[in-house]
């Protein structure tokens, strides 16, 4: 049963790239990627003060390098750059199975 999730996100994700502050490439995994309602976000609880609203939810692979991000880090998905804003890994029978994260549009790099 804990398969049946990354099973989902390597047949219908993309690949996901995760990079440090300095855009060093930390590795890659499959991910899914979908606009998030106003009333998800509300739900979510995130950072205050951001020049754009739209947010993202993902589903991606548990072993999606994200320790080694750090200060100005993002992640990479279908061609568009995003600030991770939480991460939450998802439990099943004991097993991190997937991780939820919220995203929203990283901002431009000079």
């Amino acid at each position: 049963m804990t398969e049946a999730f990354d099973w989902v996100i390597r047949s219908y994700g993309q690949e996901m790239t995760c990079y440090d502050g300095m855009g060093q490439e930390l590795g890659q995994a499959m991910a899914i990627v979908q606009p998030m309602t106003e009333a998800q976000w509300q739900h979510t609880a995130g950072a205050l003060g951001s020049d754009r609203t739209d947010r993202f939810r993902c589903l991606a692979q548990s072993q999606l390098p994200l320790d080694g991000m750090g200060e100005g880090g993002w992640v990479s998905w279908n061609g568009e750059d995003y600030e991770v804003m939480t991460v939450r890994p998802v439990l099943v029978a004991g097993r991190t199975t997937h991780l939820w994260m919220a995203l929203r549009p990283a901002r431009e790099r000079a």
